[in-house]
């Protein structure tokens, strides 16, 4: 029996939903961390809880950033220079907003 074999595409799609499978568990840790934990008492915060929104919001860039292409690709130059500029302007509040 032959083995089936992944296609680019498939490979791709996987890719895009584990980005988007871990930018939402780190998103509803991060919530609750940030917004039950104090109700009760506990106030968590440091480097930990900064790179796990780092790893969040890269995650959720990656996991966005490819089903936006596919809808960019196809339009004219003005969508393209948009998306670009959005992509831009994510990456560097995700970097700032971690110091």
């Amino acid at each position: 029996m032959a083995k089936r074999q992944r296609t680019e595409g498939q490979a791709r799609a996987d890719f895009i939903s584990l980005c988007c499978i871990v930018a939402l568990f780190l998103a509803a840790l991060l919530i609750f961390i940030n917004n039950v934990l104090p109700l009760i008492g506990l106030d968590i915060n440091g480097k930990l809880i900064n790179a796990l929104n780092l790893i969040k919001d890269i995650a959720l860039l990656l996991g966005i950033a490819f089903g936006a292409w596919k809808f960019v690709r196809g339009r004219g130059k003005a969508w393209r220079i948009l998306y670009i500029v959005a992509v831009v302007l994510y990456v560097a509040s995700a970097v700032c907003g971690l110091f």
